[in-house]
C-alpha cells in the first residue's frame, strides 16, 4: 500500500496530509474528553469505547471529505475565503455524519468537536501557507541533456505554485551552451563535469533526457552516480510521477515494453469485479428515488426514450451498448451524423444540460457495469467512428482498450471534456497512466475525485 501511495503522492502531499491526520487526532482527543468528561465517571468502559469509535470514524471521515472538498490539491495555494468555506462545508457534513452514524452521541457535542477540529486545520493551513514559500523541502534535480523534451518538461515544472521539485540546471553536450539559461535554469557544465556538480549542486534525483551524445550514451558516469546512491530516471519515467500521465512525446515502444506495471492478473480482475459490483449495486439503490425524478423529467420536457441506447468500443476492441439517460433532443445526429458534444450545444436539452452537469445521465451505465461491459473506473468508452478515426491517427491509441471502459476514469478527473483530436491525446495519456498502474487504491481515488467534480460541476458539456 505504502508503494502505492508514495507512487502517486508527492512529499509535500504527503507531508499536509499526515500533519492534517495529527492536528485531527489530537484536537478531536482533546475537545471529546472536554465535552463528554461527565460520562468518564459513570460508565467508563462505555466512555472509552465511544471515544475510541469517535475518534476513528471522525478522523476518516474527516481527511476523505477535506479530499473531495480538494484541500489537498497543495499544487495550487487556496484562497482564505474558499479554504473557510470549503473546511466548514466539510466539518458540517461529518458532523451531521456522525451524530446519525453514533447512537448516544448528541449532536451539540459532535457540531463542537467538529468546529473545533475546523479551527485546528485552518489555523495550521495558514501558517502553512504563510511558511511553504520559506522552506527548502524541494527536491533537488538535476536534467541530463538538453533536448527540446527536457525543455518542455522544465518550462511546464516552472507553472507550478508550489513546485515538488527544484531544478538546479543543465547538463549538456554543446560546450557553447555552458552558462546559458536555455530555459529558466542555466546549462552548468558537461557530461564530464556531471559528477562534480551533483556534489556542488546537492543533487537528489538525476532525470535522463540524452539523445546522441558525442562519444556515446555515458554509461559509465551513470552507473558511478547510481552505486553513489543518486536516483536516476528517464524523462518519461520522472514525468509520469510528476503529473499522474505519460507523456506520449518522444515516447519510445521499448520504455512501455520494459517499464513496471500494466499488471492485469486474475487476482487484479477479481478485486475489481467485486468491486464494481458492490459499488454498483449501492448505487443504484441509493440513487433510485434521483432515477425515477430523472425519468419523469425527461419525458415531460421532450419526446423520446427515457434511457437510450448507444454503440461504444470496449475491451479488447469488442462493442457493448451503453445506457445514459438521454440529454439531448430524439434524433440529435439525424442530421449531422457522429459528432462530439460542443460548448453550450444547442441539441442539449434544459434537464439534459443540468444532468449531464452533475453526471445524472451516467448513473443507467451502473447497470453496464452489473453486466459485465464496464468497469466502475477505467478509460471512458468512445463510439466505433471516433476509435477508427483516433486510432489512425494517435500511437498507442489502440491500447486503452485493454481494459474495461469506466463510468468515470482517471483522464475524466484529470482533464475537462474533450472535444477535438489534441484532447484525445492528452486524454490519452492520463488512461495509459491508468492501465499501468491499475489498482483497487487508484480506483479509490479516482472515485473520490469524481466525488469532488460533482460537487463543484466541473468538466462535463
Amino acid at each position: 500500500m505504502f508503494g502505492y501511495i508514495e507512487r502517486h503522492f508527492s512529499r509535500l502531499y504527503l507531508l499536509v496530509f499526515s500533519i492534517d491526520f495529527l492536528v485531527l487526532i489530537s484536537t478531536s482527543l482533546i475537545t471529546f474528553k472536554i465535552v463528554n468528561g461527565h460520562s468518564a465517571d459513570i460508565e467508563h468502559l462505555r466512555y472509552a469505547y465511544l471515544g475510541f469509535l469517535y475518534l476513528t470514524v471522525f478522523v476518516f471521515m474527516s481527511q476523505i471529505m477535506l479530499f473531495i472538498s480538494e484541500l489537498y490539491s497543495i499544487e495550487k495555494i487556496q484562497q482564505k475565503k474558499w479554504l473557510i468555506l470549503k473546511c466548514m462545508f466539510s466539518f458540517s457534513i461529518v458532523s451531521i455524519s456522525l451524530y446519525l452514524l453514533i447512537d448516544n452521541l448528541p449532536y451539540f457535542n459532535c457540531f463542537i468537536i467538529s468546529m473545533a477540529a475546523c479551527s485546528s486545520i485552518l489555523l495550521w493551513r495558514f501558517i502553512f501557507y504563510w511558511i511553504i514559500p520559506k522552506l527548502n523541502i524541494q527536491q533537488r534535480v538535476l536534467f541530463l541533456g538538453t533536448n527540446e523534451l527536457s525543455k518542455m518538461v522544465v518550462r511546464e515544472m516552472s507553472t507550478d505554485t508550489n513546485p515538488q521539485f527544484k531544478v538546479v540546471g543543465f547538463v549538456g553536450e554543446d560546450p557553447d551552451q555552458v552558462g546559458k539559461r536555455i530555459v529558466n535554469p542555466k546549462v552548468l557544465g558537461l557530461i564530464e563535469d556531471l559528477e562534480s556538480i551533483i556534489k556542488k549542486e546537492k543533487v537528489e534525483k538525476l532525470v535522463v533526457s540524452f539523445s546522441q551524445a558525442r562519444g556515446g550514451f555515458p554509461i559509465n558516469d551513470l552507473i558511478r552516480c547510481k552505486f553513489n546512491g543518486l536516483e536516476i530516471m528517464e524523462l518519461h519515467t520522472f514525468y509520469e510521477k510528476l503529473r499522474g500521465k505519460i507523456l506520449l512525446d518522444g515516447l519510445r515502444p521499448s520504455w512501455l515494453i520494459f517499464a513496471n506495471g500494466f499488471k492485469k492478473n486474475g487476482w487484479i480482475r477479481l478485486e475489481k469485479r467485486i468491486f464494481d459490483i458492490f459499488l454498483s449495486v449501492i448505487g443504484l439503490f441509493i440513487n433510485l428515488p434521483v432515477l425515477i425524478i430523472t425519468a419523469l423529467l425527461i419525458k415531460l420536457e421532450s419526446d423520446g426514450p427515457v434511457v437510450y441506447k448507444q454503440e461504444r468500443v470496449g475491451e479488447n476492441g469488442k462493442t457493448f451498448d451503453l445506457y445514459k439517460f438521454r440529454s439531448m433532443g430524439a434524433d440529435a445526429e439525424k442530421q449531422t451524423g457522429p459528432v462530439w458534444a460542443g460548448e453550450n450545444d444547442p441539441r442539449i436539452t434544459r434537464v439534459g444540460r443540468f444532468i449531464r452537469k452533475v453526471r445524472i445521465d451516467e448513473i443507467p451505465q451502473m447497470i453496464n457495469v452489473l453486466k459485465g461491459d464496464m468497469s466502475f473506473v477505467g478509460p471512458r468508452p468512445e463510439r466505433p467512428h471516433f476509435v477508427g478515426m483516433l486510432t489512425a491517427k494517435i500511437p498507442y491509441y489502440d491500447q486503452r482498450h485493454s481494459v474495461k471502459p469506466g463510468i468515470t476514469g482517471w483522464a475524466a478527473v484529470n482533464y475537462n471534456y474533450g472535444a477535438t483530436v489534441e484532447d484525445a491525446i492528452e486524454k490519452l495519456q492520463y488512461d495509459l497512466y491508468y492501465i499501468k498502474n491499475i489498482s483497487i487504491f487508484l480506483d479509490m481515488v479516482t472515485i473520490l475525485k469524481t466525488i469532488a467534480i460533482v460537487f463543484g460541476r466541473r468538466g462535463a458539456r
